[in-house]
């Protein structure tokens, strides 16, 4: 049995996305696609909606990504977007519409992607990859354990150990010794997910399966003690944890 205890939160690396359409049932739409690829890919995404292109542009928020329908009342989409470029803005914009005769038009702005409604999963979180990808936002980590080199996914990893100078590695479905310290490992993981909660361990908070008083059970069976002084705090960080990253059924 694990036994540590929680430290205090820090800073994750955010990706902000603009979803921009006039019609709510679409933004609610590609509000939880986004929410449950980001879910899958353990990585941060904050999600702003926009019923008009107007209320966008009046935003002082910077964004990554920006969702644009391409036919709305008043700014339509292109001009919108001539808008964003005219700012200086560098985020990708993704056209959603249900026109499609309008793609060449869009090219006068550099889009990112050009999507007809309806959105088709593949697709959409296809581009998602590939954007994380250019932005080396979503990156397997390569491990060396006993010399041979080992690519793992952060999605698989349940929790890291401090061994002295070397990292034990605990996945779903294996064990790896890195040569490199905890502290490094954890460097190279999401950090909106992995938490250094003690001195020898850093926790996936989405390997949780269930908090029940001062224990936490992993997805694994593993049980973990949180000391007494610690699980106010602790239930309050899971608690906006489990807000921001987990659809809610």
């Amino acid at each position: 049995m694990l036994e540590f205890q929680v430290s205090k939160r820090k800073g994750a690396v955010k990706m902000q996305v603009a979803i921009c359409d006039d019609e709510k049932e679409f933004r609610d739409e590609l509000k939880n696609k986004l929410i449950a690829y980001k879910r899958q890919k353990r990585i941060q995404i904050d999600i702003y909606e926009f019923e008009s292109g107007s209320s966008l542009l009046q935003s002082d928020l910077i964004f990554d990504m920006v969702f644009i329908d391409y036919q709305m009342p008043g700014s339509d989409g292109l001009e919108t977007a001539k808008s964003l470029r005219m700012k200086n803005c560098i985020c990708s914009i993704i056209f959603v519409t249900s026109y499609p005769e309008f793609v060449f038009e869009s090219f006068e702005v550099q889009p990112f992607r050009f999507f007809v409604k309806p959105l088709d999963d593949v697709k959409l979180y296809s581009a998602l990859d590939n954007y994380l990808q250019q932005q080396k936002l979503l990156c397997p980590i390569l491990v060396v354990d006993d010399g041979e080199r080992k690519t793992v996914s952060s999605e698989k990893i349940l929790y890291l150990e401090g061994d002295g100078k070397y990292c034990i590695i605990r996945t779903t479905d294996n064990v790896i010794r890195s040569s490199k310290t905890l502290a490094k490992v954890q460097q190279e993981l999401p950090k909106h997910c992995f938490y250094r909660i003690h001195r020898s361990y850093v926790v996936n908070m989405y390997c949780i399966s269930s908090v029940k008083g001062n224990e936490i059970q992993l997805i694994n069976g593993e049980k973990a003690i949180i000391s007494r002084t610690h699980t106010a705090e602790f239930k309050k960080i899971y608690k906006d944890f489990v807000r921001n990253y987990y659809i809610k059924v």
